[in-house]
């Protein structure tokens, strides 16, 4: 009996060792998480994004994702239709579309697959509009010159000309949007500031 503890604690201590030796990891190894787990944490994000907990669902998605390395396909429809209602809506696509082309259209989850896709597609598209038409706005929006008639030329800086380097040294053009001058009037720098000023100069 003595000899079979001894020859136990022997072979317990051997573990250890090697465990110690490989950086542990062979203990990590022998605590890996049951697939049932994963299930178990999918089934439960789903029933907290049904609630409306969508942080925590989130979560555990996230869980999953970061542990198994093969992960189940309906997990990609659960993760977009939440990220959907965490307005992650390009993310949200990403997901659905890859749940969709996993699944086609005999997936268990496809029609709300589909659904939830479209309306991601939807808020992304009218964020998006959002954005150019402030970039529109900002691009029609004209620049105070603070009651000045004349702005200093924003391409040669006032100098009235353009100065390059190149293997020679130092060669000087005209700057063909002041047209040699130092300024450029009020209405000319706003047209310069929205990209549609025609250079004065074309030589």
């Amino acid at each position: 009996m003595q000899s079979e503890m001894k020859t136990s604690n022997f072979a317990v201590m051997r573990f250890l060792i090697f465990c110690g030796m490989m950086g542990w990891s062979c203990c990590i190894l022998a605590q890996e998480i049951p697939d049932g787990e994963y299930f178990r944490r999918m089934d439960l994000g789903e029933e907290m994004m049904k609630k409306g907990e969508y942080e925590a669902a989130q979560q555990e998605f996230l869980f999953i994702m970061k542990n198994r390395e093969v992960l189940p396909t309906n997990l990609a429809y659960l993760f977009g239709r939440n990220s959907f209602h965490l307005n992650q809506y390009k993310q949200s696509i990403n997901w659905l579309n890859k749940y969709i082309q996993l699944k086609g259209t005999k997936g268990m989850y496809y029609e709300q697959a589909v659904k939830y896709l479209q309306l991601a597609e939807d808020q992304y598209l009218q964020i998006q509009r959002g954005k150019m038409k402030e970039l529109v706005d900002l691009m029609e929006q004209d620049y105070d010159c603070g009651g000045l008639e004349k702005m200093i030329c924003p391409v040669c800086k006032g100098s009235g000309v353009i100065i390059k380097q190149n293997h020679f040294g130092e060669t000087y053009k005209t700057c063909p949007y002041s047209a040699g001058e130092a300024y450029l009037t009020c209405e000319e720098y706003n047209d310069f500031m929205r990209g549609i000023m025609e250079p004065k100069l074309t030589n």
